[in-house]
């Protein structure tokens, strides 16, 4: 990462077959509230930048420096009435605080009258860091197991807690084709059948279905472009809620392009998450400001 360029973003994007992309730099984290602030801003001015300097090139998801909801809608007020950002990115806890606690909520009723995209991307969490695991070796990290875990856990805090059905307006983009989420619909499903949960219980939680409430999120799908997964993907949510995505700069772009390529997906789906479905997503949020 050490090596980047806008300039050799540029020339990636061109040999594999890619017209734009949205510049997200990190979630801003750390313990203190003023330099995670302070990143946020740094961060956000060079994403606007890389945007003007190169025209439809690069979209802008500004960083927002979670849970500290001051700074919060400050830089919110910020990226939307001086960077004119496509939406935000955020990280799927900050330490224990997963994104459907409460403590969140003032941040994101500014969202959702803003019909705001919010990419997520993992990290790992205190919980269950692969240091502490048994299993962590040699090159593991968290990307090989708990980062898809952690999607899949924030997924569901912001599903049990409410938080969708009270901000039904933002428009969520979860990395990975929601990690290990889609496995688990239908054994969470079965427990209807479970006295102690029950259709009872599950309606409680899920007023509104289980399926249906996932249905309106969106997912790009970067390290998982398998059949297997995409075929998971798609038997929760409908065809419109995929994206194309790459982890680029952690994986040269091309392995992305690559691998979604040999997929050889009809091409009506193939075009929708390789760009109609982002340029819908992106439209919807402009024509609703």
């Amino acid at each position: 990462m050490s090596r980047w360029s806008p300039e050799g973003a540029v020339a990636e994007m061109d040999g594999a077959g890619v017209r734009s992309g949205m510049a997200f730099a990190v979630p801003v984290l750390g313990a203190d509230a003023a330099v995670r602030q302070t990143a946020a801003r740094r961060w956000n001015d060079f994403g606007a930048d890389l945007g003007a300097r190169f025209p439809g090139r690069f979209g802008h998801f500004a960083s927002l420096p979670l849970p500290d909801t001051d700074a919060c809608l400050a830089e919110i007020d910020y990226a939307v009435g001086s960077l004119h950002a496509d939406g935000f990115g955020i990280a799927t806890n900050y330490d224990d605080i997963w994104l459907g606690d409460e403590r969140l909520w003032p941040v994101y009723q500014v969202l959702d009258a803003l019909d705001a995209i919010v990419f997520v991307h993992p990290r790992d969490a205190p919980c269950c860091a692969p240091d502490k695991l048994s299993y962590h070796r040699d090159v593991m990290d968290g990307s090989w197991l708990e980062w898809p875990m952690n999607t899949a856990r924030t997924i569901f805090s912001l599903l049990v807690s409410g938080t969708l059905r009270r901000f039904p307006r933002i428009r969520f983009i979860f990395s990975h084709a929601g990690g290990v989420m889609p496995l688990l619909v239908s054994r969470i499903e079965g427990f209807s059948g479970w006295p102690h949960v029950g259709e009872a219980g599950l309606a409680r939680l899920f007023p509104n279905g289980l399926r249906s409430e996932l249905g309106r999120l969106h997912f790009e799908c970067a390290q998982a472009y398998s059949l297997t997964n995409i075929a998971a993907l798609r038997s929760i949510v409908p065809d419109t809620q995929l994206l194309f995505g790459s982890d680029y700069p952690i994986f040269p772009l091309a392995h992305a392009a690559t691998q979604f390529g040999n997929l050889a997906l009809p091409v009506e789906l193939e075009t929708r998450i390789a760009h109609g479905n982002a340029a819908s997503v992106l439209t919807a949020r402009h024509h609703a400001r």
